[in-house]
């Protein structure tokens, strides 16, 4: 989330208060309406965490559609 908070003050021209708030909003935006399966994964690589790991994840939750 820090990477979105910091497009948001750099782009949006946000305070960061303004920009965490942002954040959190499209976080629970995009969250609601992905599927349960992608929610996690998506919500993983808007926190930060790394982002092939989060692909990863969505891909076996998906099985074998993007074999």
């Amino acid at each position: 989330m820090k990477a979105l908070i910091a497009e948001l003050v750099q782009k949006a021209d946000l305070s960061e208060a303004q920009a965490e708030k942002a954040a959190q909003v499209i976080k629970g935006f995009v969250g609601s309406r992905l599927p349960e399966a992608l929610r996690g994964p998506v919500e993983s690589a808007l926190s930060g965490e790394r982002v092939d790991s989060a692909v990863d994840a969505a891909k076996n939750a998906l099985g074998g559609f993007f074999k």
